[in-house]
């Protein structure tokens, strides 16, 4: 099995506790995170963007974006039909449109959308530049890109490298989900990612003119990319 079928296969096996880990594990600031994006997100774009959630998983953060404005067209891709299915029970799913897609080669024509959200998903890709190459293409001239993700620090946590990501996290992932390989790969993943400034570089190299990022509370655990 190839490493991108590896990945999915994985999430496909957390799908239906992938939401509750989420919650335990970050004690809830995933979503606060998550509702600061969308904030950025959609300032200034009126009350009917056309949105894309790339990676959107179990759906979080389409339905942030719809909550913050109700006339929203907007369409949700990610690679695991199961995570995407794990969301389709929640309130206000039903205004979403959800498709599963490659980031790589995604199905949509240029200029397809005002703004775009990808939350902890560029991390899980085979070719990060090729796929933020396609979000360039499907977001408009003077649209905007927020991207959340645990991005590579620039120098060595204590805590949450040393203590948390190597012995907390698998172990409550393993007691919610039952797969502890699911949440080794998590701090696995961060550590071979590149860095919030390296990844600014790689979405200006992918066509993006403004490009500015931001560590979010708590630590710097997770940050912002704002990208136009």
């Amino acid at each position: 099995m190839s490493a991108p079928a590896r990945v999915r296969d994985m999430f496909d096996r957390i799908a239906g506790r992938y939401d509750r880990a989420n919650r335990i594990l970050s004690a809830g600031v995933d979503g606060l995170w998550r509702g600061r994006a969308v904030h950025t997100l959609l300032d200034g774009f009126g009350e009917a963007p056309c949105a894309l959630d790339l990676g959107a998983g179990t759906l979080d953060g389409a339905i942030a974006i719809l909550r913050r404005r109700p006339g929203a067209h907007v369409l949700a891709a990610d690679f695991s039909r199961k995570m995407l299915v794990a969301g389709r029970g929640k309130q206000a799913a039903a205004a979403v449109a959800a498709q599963v897609a490659d980031a790589h080669a995604l199905p949509y024509r240029d200029a397809a959308f005002d703004v775009a959200l990808s939350a902890f998903c560029v991390r899980n890709l085979r070719d990060p530049g090729l796929a933020m190459r396609e979000l360039r293409r499907v977001v408009r001239p003077g649209g905007r890109a927020v991207i959340l993700e645990f991005f590579r620090p620039n120098r060595r946590r204590v805590f949450w490298d040393v203590i948390y990501n190597a012995h907390v996290l698998p172990a409550v992932g393993r007691a919610v989900t039952g797969d502890a390989a699911a949440y080794r790969y998590l701090p696995e993943s961060i550590a071979r990612f590149l860095s919030r400034q390296e990844f600014e570089v790689l979405l200006r190299a992918a066509g993006f003119a403004e490009v500015s990022g931001r560590e979010l509370f708590p630590g710097g655990v997770a940050a912002m990319v704002v990208a136009a």
